[in-house]
């Protein structure tokens, strides 16, 4: 046998184990990929979340007119500040108002429930009298070239702690409060129109 024919015999045989070492990467890379869709999948989920960690409050929603229309009820026991901000696409902005103005902006972007939202009380009668903030309302501003029924996703969250006091014994003010101490938080999503 020439020398020319043992070479091109060990290109071959070269080549052969090269295409079966692909080969075995190509199935043990196929394999590997259906363990790192899992980890790369995307989803989306629309509704709405609470996270209780401590009392008892929960936000009532109502939609209407392009405007959020939330009251935050405390049906624990015990008192509690309450705030509350909206997010949505710079798309959508947003403004705050409050009928009887018990809803005071604060310098973090949260809208203060202006007081002290206290807990609920047992009547004579054993019904359970519940707490209530007066209503802030949230309005959406549609932009003019907005199509009649087009979807937008205003998410709100508000959350609540127990009052707290001055070393005087005096209730601080709302934003003057650790928001981290006994947070209670929840988020709606939604505002549709």
């Amino acid at each position: 046998m020439k020398k020319k024919d043992i070479f091109r015999k060990r290109i071959l045989a070269a080549s052969c184990g090269a295409v079966s070492a692909l080969a075995i990467g190509a199935a043990l890379f196929a394999t590997v990929g259906d363990a790192w869709s899992y980890f790369t999948t995307y989803t989306r989920a629309t509704g709405t979340l609470r996270i209780g960690l401590g009392s008892q409050t929960q936000i009532e929603e109502e939609y209407s007119d392009h405007t959020k229309h939330l009251v935050v009820s405390n049906n624990g026991e015990q008192a509690v500040y309450v705030r509350a901000r909206a997010f949505s696409g710079s798309r959508y902005p947003l403004s705050y108002s409050s009928a009887d103005g018990s809803w005071q902006a604060g310098s973090d972007g949260y809208y203060y429930y202006d007081g002290i939202l206290p807990g609920a009380v047992t009547g004579e009668d054993g019904t359970l009298n519940v707490s209530s903030t007066s209503e802030l309302l949230i309005r959406i501003e549609f932009p003019a070239d907005a199509e009649e029924g087009e979807d937008c996703n205003v998410i709100v969250i508000y959350e609540s702690v127990p009052v707290q006091y001055d070393t005087d014994g005096n209730a601080l003010e709302p934003w003057a409060a650790d928001w981290t101490a006994g947070l209670v938080t929840g988020a709606s999503e939604g505002g549709n129109d």
